[in-house]
């Protein structure tokens, strides 16, 4: 048997298909002008909560970025019926469906199975497939547990997507049957194709026009206002949420297909609220900061200061690659990264992909929280970002390793202050300036703030902040 199917996958692949075709688009089941989509997210560990389903958030957000709104998510188990009857069920009832998952070597992987079951079809080994398995994965020769991934219905067309960044279409395709377009489970191959996919199926339609309002008040001191005015603009869609912020205690987001009937509305709530509520909030300071931060100093009464400090890193960032923030979470160390960013861009106007950098810490007893926090500092902030095996009795002998792996690094930045509460900590890294033999030297840019500068600076441009876990 296992002869006649090599003889068999010779034949496919001295004669393979080049699918790499155009999405069809669906319209008769769109509303609005707008074509309309399901997510199905395929996996018993989704439903044990084993593994974090990510994925559908990344499509939903995406997907509203071009305008298209989700209509529906179902999470199925690995089932071949259940799953099966969901793609059946979506696709009459959706413009688009896209799955997420079930698509890998082992025995649960059964999405394919699904879809030929879903559309009346019977699988083969798509030769294109069997040929990216073979010689871009290295899983050596037909047939292995691999080529299950290769194993597609007989309907299906194959859409590569291209890579932003370097031109060249990705690796590994989404398979495509009548209008359900099949994903890979693993984020990192989900995103990349999912973006590019999503990119080349809804260019051209019209975003949504969108607004929020930051409010310092419990919503149900504003529910009835709330009420009041979705009803009295019935083309708007309203949503309120309560969030544990520093800056606001509720979000009223505003939406609309048009940017009069949003507008509209959000004055008419406005209007209805008291003023003293209303919280001028930006929830994305590292967009434009520059500017942001020229209109600040106009008017700051502690405006000599921030120049005072902006004046250093504009020094060190002269030569942005040898310098490094020393980034721990605190209130100083985002001070620091947010003056990098308004500093890089003040010397680096139009030039793309000046990164910034910086350290953290590496320890057994950093709070998971604190790792989240760091990293959406870091992706938000566009900072490359190393970790440093840390004790933190010995943190000087930590740093000085650094040197090792990172020669190019010559200035580390440490927010210590004055009246910090961690200066004992950082006693021991001033005396690595002492040391002759030393490339790199520590500086303290903050040292002379105090904790209203630092609160000052904060609420100005609604800087992120990590939020203690209760």
């Amino acid at each position: 048997m296992i002869n006649l199917r090599e003889c068999m996958m010779r034949v496919l692949l001295k004669n393979r298909w080049q699918t790499r075709v155009n999405g069809i688009l669906f319209r008769s089941k769109s509303s609005g002008g707008r074509p309309t989509v399901g997510i199905i997210v395929i996996g018993d560990e989704i439903l044990k909560a084993q593994v974090r389903d990510t994925n559908s958030t990344y499509a939903c957000k995406l997907l509203r970025e071009h305008g298209i709104k989700v209509e529906k998510i179902s999470i199925v188990p690995d089932n071949l019926e259940v799953i099966a009857n969901e793609m059946r069920d979506f696709s009459k009832r959706f413009n688009y469906i896209f799955t997420s998952g079930g698509i890998g070597p082992t025995h649960d992987d059964i999405t394919y199975e699904a879809a030929a079951l879903a559309f009346n079809d019977t699988l083969y080994y798509h030769p294109t497939l069997v040929d990216i398995i073979q010689n871009c994965f290295n899983c050596g020769s037909f047939p292995s547990p691999a080529y299950k991934m290769a194993h597609i219905p007989t309907k299906c067309v194959l859409k590569f997507g291209i890579n932003e960044t370097t031109g060249q279409a990705l690796v590994y395709p989404c398979v495509v049957i009548a209008n359900v377009y099949i994903f890979p489970g693993s984020p990192m191959f989900f995103e990349n194709l999912f973006l590019a996919v999503c990119k080349e199926c809804f260019v051209g339609y019209k975003r949504f026009a969108t607004r929020e309002i930051y409010i310092n008040a419990r919503e149900e001191s504003f529910a009835d206002i709330l009420s009041a005015v979705a009803q009295e603009c019935p083309n708007v869609s309203f949503g309120s949420y309560p969030e544990r912020n520093r800056y606001y205690k509720a979000r009223v987001t505003i939406e609309s297909e048009n940017e009069k009937d949003t507008a509209t509305a959000k004055r008419m709530f406005c209007e209805r609220i008291p003023k003293n509520v209303l919280v001028d909030y930006d929830c994305r300071p590292y967009v434009d900061c520059l500017r942001k931060y020229e209109t600040l100093i106009k008017t700051s009464e502690r405006r000599s200061v921030y120049e005072s400090c902006f004046k250093k890193f504009v020094n060190y960032y002269e030569k942005p690659e040898e310098v490094w923030i020393y980034l721990d979470g605190s209130e100083e160390s985002v001070v620091m990264i947010h003056f990098a960013r308004i500093a890089n861009d003040k010397l680096w106007q139009g030039i793309k992909g000046r990164k910034l950098h910086a350290i953290c810490l590496n320890s057994d007893t950093l709070k998971s929280a604190v790792n989240k926090f760091v990293h959406e500092v870091c992706d938000r902030y566009d900072v490359e970002l190393e970790r440093l095996k840390y004790e933190k009795t010995d943190l000087a002998s930590s740093l000085k390793n650094v040197m090792v792996w990172k020669p190019e690094l010559r200035i580390l930045l440490v927010g210590e202050r004055l009246k910090g509460n961690e200066r004992k900590i950082y006693d021991n890294v001033r005396l690595l300036n002492d040391n002759s033999s030393m490339a790199m030297e520590v500086h303290f840019p903050l040292t002379d703030w105090t904790d209203e500068d630092v609160r000052s600076f904060f609420n100005s441009f609604s800087l992120p902040y990590y939020t203690i876990e209760s």
